[in-house]
This record gives C-alpha cells, structure tokens and sequence, in this order.
C-alpha cells in the first residue's frame, strides 16, 4: 500500500512538472514510417504540450507556458497564431480550421480563428486537460480535478455532460458522440452517452494517461507506469495489446489499425500492430 501511494505521488509530480501532450505525437518531429528518419520541422511558444494538424497539413502547438498557439506550416515557417487562456493544454481543430485548447488554470476553453481573433468560448470543470470535437462543433474536456467531462456548444453554452472514473487526463469520441476518458488513478476508462449516462467501460493497464479509437470503435490507452498499451473493445473486453518503450504518453492509430506511443523516458516511438507485435519505430527529441 504504501509503494502505491509512494508511485502515485511520483506520477502526480511527473504530470506536474513534465506538462507533456496528452497528443504528442511524432508528426513535430517528422518520423517517417518508412525510413525513421528524424528532423526539426519547426519552433513554437515556451512548453508547447499537445499538437493537431489541419487538412493543407499545418501544424499546431498548445504552448503552456507562453499560453499561446504555434501554427508552423509544412515548409517549416513558425509563429503565432493567436493567445489562450492561462495553462493552455490539449487542443483540437474544428472542420473551418477554428483551434481550441483547454486551459488548465483558468478552467476554461479559448477558441482562435485562422485569422488570428482569440476568443473564450465557455467555462469547464476544473483542471481540463482533454478536448476533443464532435461533427457539430460541441466541444468536450476531461477534467482532471473534478472527474466528469464538459461540454461547451458551439455558442458557448457550457453543462457538465457527465461523471468519470479518477483523475481523467485525456478523452476521445466515436462516430456515435459518445465520449471516453482515460482516467489515470482508477486505471479505467469511462464512457459518457449523448445523454449523459456515465459507466465505466473497462481496466487498463497502471496510470492510463492517453486514449485513441479505431473505426470499430475499439479503445487503446497508453499505460504510464506499465508501459504498455490496452485495447478495449466496445463490449467492455479488456486485454494488453502490446508492451511499449519507457513512460509511454502520447497515443495515435493510423488506418491500418497500428498503434504508436510517444515514450518520455525513453526519447523514442513504439509502434504496436493490431496483432500485438511491438517495435521501435524512431528516436525523437527530449
């Protein structure tokens, strides 16, 4: 009991400090699946902690310490794209190009448009971290310090959508608009109906910190502590699918249905393929 609770307050303080992406994926650093090769592809605001791209392939960074957006473009070309609120950490890209970031320490969501125009949209619980985008442009954040999901419309209406499991850090939604979480301290994920209804769909392996979906609305959760990575099927069935490099944190799928983590430990990206075969596919930076 005691090493547990001496680990949990280690991951705490890792969370604390690293404010790593809950998406930090290796299109930053460009690791190509063919050669795994690496390079800058360009620079952002202080501590930028989660990434999304839009469909002309530009790059966007959630900077939370300068509480800003990066927007580099596909020839390398940095700057700012527009202010957030304070703690600026996931973010998320609507159909129009519109980002938006969840923002940790002022408890709510900016939203900036291409052009620039920094707004916030609505208020959320406290201490989001998690954002993701439904087909109508609701906006949904894990929140981490009061364990339910938020969702703010398209107009700024903000409600609590419904509850989660313990400490939930990242979130993702299926063709259905049900949401899921990843909750790190009760090593589960939760999903949330359209209508709020909460359950718990399955374990994962120790300090889930990262969720994906795949098109059969399968989930996968990179596993911080244990270094690997769980699938859960929609039935709720819980199984590893394949051990990763050291710390695992960001997760992503392509469509082949291969799974790659963003191991902070380890400065290194694991691919796990849908039969459970494990592999290193590229160094990154620190």
């Amino acid at each position: 009991m005691k090493k547990s609770m001496m680990l949990a307050q280690q991951v705490r303080k890792k969370l604390m400090s690293f404010v790593v992406p809950v998406a930090l994926l290796a299109s930053l650093v460009g690791i190509s699946p063919a050669s795994a090769d690496s390079s800058i592809l360009g620079t952002t605001g202080s501590s930028p902690v989660a990434i999304t791209i839009d469909s002309a392939g530009n790059i966007f960074t959630s900077n939370n310490g300068s509480n800003n957006v990066s927007k580099i473009t596909p020839d390398g070309t940095s700057t700012i794209l527009g202010t957030t609120g304070s703690g600026a950490y996931g973010i998320t890209i609507d159909s129009a190009g519109n980002i938006y970031t969840s923002n940790t320490s002022s408890n709510n969501v900016s939203k900036i448009t291409p052009a620039g125009v920094s707004t916030i949209l609505g208020t959320t619980g406290s201490n989001p971290r998690g954002i993701t985008i439904d087909s109508a442009g609701n906006i949904y954040t894990a929140n981490a310090d009061t364990n339910n999901v938020s969702k703010i419309t398209p107009d700024g209406t903000s409600t609590i959508l419904g509850t989660t499991g313990s400490y939930p850090v990242s979130i993702t939604i299926d063709s259905a608009s049900n949401i899921y979480t990843a909750n790190l301290f009760s090593n589960n994920v939760s999903k949330i109906t359209p209508d709020g209804t909460s359950t718990i769909l399955g374990t994962t392996g120790s300090y889930p910190v990262s969720i994906t979906i795949d098109s059969a609305s399968n989930i996968y959760t990179a596993n911080l502590t244990s270094n690997n990575v769980s699938k859960i099927t929609p039935a709720g069935v819980s199984s590893i699918l394949g051990t990763t490099d050291n710390f695992p944190y960001g997760i992503t799928i392509d469509s082949a249905g291969n799974i790659y983590t963003a191991n902070i430990y380890s400065n290194n990206v694991s691919k796990i393929t849908p039969a459970g075969v494990s592999s290193i596919l590229g160094t990154t930076g620190t």
